[in-house]
């Protein structure tokens, strides 16, 4: 009895192929992170706004549409003020509208910035007609 004829090798070579297909599949590189990360989380970055030292605490919700909403805190020098960010995330960019009590007035201002990292946004605020100021994000735990 002959084994191994044309059909054979055939069907060993389809074998072996999809053997490596299902094993290349699985490999990766053991990453849990998506390859589009989500903003949802806290958030701090520092910036400096007519030399005032100022610190920016985010807190971040990102629904599955992009949308992003949050609450945040601005401490400039001694005072701090906080208020409420809406916007949306399409990987990579962000754009956040903010709103918040400033001395009695409500005083509304953007951000934009880019998912530099899972960890990272890069961008700047603009509040008022002030000229856009620098403010990094940095994620704050994991």
């Amino acid at each position: 009895m002959r084994h191994g004829g044309p059909a054979n090798a055939r069907c060993g070579r389809i074998v072996v192929f999809f053997a490596a297909l299902a094993l290349s599949s699985s490999c990766g590189d053991g990453s849990t992170e998506p390859a589009y990360p989500t903003v949802t989380g806290n958030w701090e970055g520092t910036s400096a706004a007519f030399g005032a030292a100022e610190t920016w605490r985010l807190n971040l919700e990102e629904s599955s549409d992009g949308t992003v909403t949050g609450t945040f805190s601005l401490r400039v020098e001694g005072l701090v003020f906080s208020g409420t960010l809406s916007g949306a995330h399409a990987y990579p960019d962000v754009h956040l509208d903010f709103d918040m009590i400033f001395f009695g007035a409500v005083v509304s201002g953007t951000y934009d910035g880019q998912v530099t990292s899972p960890t990272t946004i890069t961008g700047g605020y603009q509040r008022f007609d002030d000229p856009t100021q620098t403010l990094d994000l940095d994620r704050l735990g994991t």
